[in-house]
C-alpha cells in the first residue's frame, strides 16, 4: 500500500513531520522531551514521540537485554 512508505511523526514545533519510512537513519532520546529522528535526506526532526513511540509506529520490536 502506498501510505505504508511513509509515516507522520509528531513535531515538536508543532503538527508533524510527514517522512518516508526507508530515509529513517537512526534516533536517539532527547531527554525528557522525547527524541530526534535522524533522516538520511536532509534535517533531523525533534519529535515529541519517545523512542519506545517511534518503534511502535514503526512496527519495530524492542530488544530485551538479558543479564546472566
Amino acid at each position: 500500500m502506498e501510505n505504508e512508505k511513509f509515516i507522520l511523526i509528531p513535531a515538536k514545533s508543532g503538527g508533524g513531520a510527514l517522512v518516508r519510512r526507508d530515509q529513517i537513519a537512526g534516533g536517539r532520546a532527547n531527554g525528557s522531551d522525547g527524541s530526534i529522528v535522524y533522516l538520511e535526506c536532509g534535517p533531523s526532526v525533534y519529535t515529541t514521540a519517545t523512542i519506545p513511540q517511534i518503534a511502535r509506529y514503526l512496527g519495530a520490536e524492542m530488544a530485551e537485554i538479558h543479564q546472566g
